[in-house]
């Protein structure tokens, strides 16, 4: 049938002609039915951007490791590591973020006005290593999940993958049940778990619902991937791109990568230098409020110190315990949030908090 801009359907036509065009609807049927796709190379880049992105990962490794290449597979030796903050260590990086299929596949998953919440390298020597089963979903105080992701992932695959190798492995369909895998179930699981087997240059798409893991590498050398992690744009995300990226990146790279680093956000950061200027050096003050959780209460009936009295009444806490895996960044208090608005708003500009998910 013919996909009109249908406003009740919002970007989703324009989103799904793009799909077809670039031969992706196949992909995104795999998504919805079994929570993960892969990409053939062919689809993701010619050869030379293959080789390209793999060997400034090795440059990156061996940088922050400070060995040679040939030395890099006695360092990860049953050894894996997440190279975090890699986006700024090579222009070659910046392409990858913005590839075509791997971000029209995102966007279906998470909206056109996704952004990037994280750019990292793995790197994955011989040995016992491996990744547990789990999902990625990371909102701990939802017990259970919407029928939406939050976040989405591409893993580009810069070598070969077989469960020798020690692939990634998903539990197909497990998109569908919305929950983290128990612990027995994550056991059950790291040994039964799908294997990828791809070829270098592959990519691998799916959303934070599907569980899946690693396998151990069996074989001589390293495994390599360049990771990218996409989330809604209310979401904080896990590496501040919207503080680190430089003017000279936005000027090389398409409109859609400023949206990406968020710089154009309702909120930005940028924003705040000017807004609290017109402050007129007043400090911002948190403002009292009532008590926000349970244990204040307890806290207030029993004689326990768990927070300070506000003055003129009310309750909070000294800080925020922060949850086992709470992102990387994220705030711990939450009144100030609350006081850096007011503030904004009388002072006639914005500012935004890099506090927890929601704005």
């Amino acid at each position: 049938m013919d996909i009109e801009d249908w406003p009740s359907a919002k970007t989703l036509p324009a989103l799904y002609r793009e799909l077809k065009q670039l031969d992706l609807l196949e992909h995104v049927a795999e998504l919805e039915a079994f929570g993960f796709t892969v990409l053939p190379p062919e689809k993701v880049g010619p050869p030379q951007q293959h080789e390209a992105v793999r060997d400034a990962l090795l440059d990156v490794a061996c940088e922050r490791k400070g060995c040679s290449q040939a030395e890099l597979p006695g360092v990860f030796s049953d050894d894996q590591e997440l190279l975090r903050f890699m986006l700024w260590d090579d222009p070659l990086f910046e392409k990858i973020v913005v590839n075509p299929a791997a971000l029209g596949l995102v966007e279906y998953l998470l909206g056109s006005q996704c952004i990037l919440s994280l750019c990292d390298g793995w790197v994955k020597g011989a040995g016992d290593a491996r990744t547990g089963v789990h999902c990625d979903w990371a909102q701990f105080e939802m017990p259970t999940f919407p029928p939406e992701p939050y976040t989405a992932n591409f893993n580009y695959l810069l070598s070969d993958y077989t469960k020798e190798d020690g692939a990634l492995g998903f539990v197909p369909g497990s998109h569908r049940w919305r929950r983290w895998p128990s612990p027995e179930e994550a056991e059950y699981w790291n040994d039964r778990c799908h294997p990828i087997e791809a070829p270098f240059g592959s990519m691998i798409v799916w959303g934070d619902h599907t569980w899946h893991g690693s396998y151990p590498r069996r074989t001589q050398g390293l495994r390599l991937m360049m990771l990218g992690t996409f989330c809604r744009p209310h979401m904080q995300t896990q590496e501040p791109f919207r503080q680190t990226v430089a003017q000279a990146a936005l000027d090389r790279n398409p409109l859609r990568f400023a949206r990406l680093m968020d710089v154009r956000g309702a909120f930005s950061v940028r924003q705040v230098a000017a807004a609290s200027s017109k402050v007129e050096g007043r400090r911002i003050v948190r403002r009292p409020r009532g008590p926000r959780w349970p244990s204040e209460l307890a806290g207030r009936r029993t004689g326990r110190r768990t927070g300070r009295a506000a003055p003129g009444g009310g309750f909070r806490p000294l800080r925020r315990r922060v949850r086992p895996g709470d992102g990387e960044g994220q705030a711990q208090g939450d009144s100030l949030s609350r006081s850096l608005p007011r503030a904004a708003a009388q002072a006639g500009g914005v500012i935004r908090t890099n506090h927890a998910h929601k704005r």
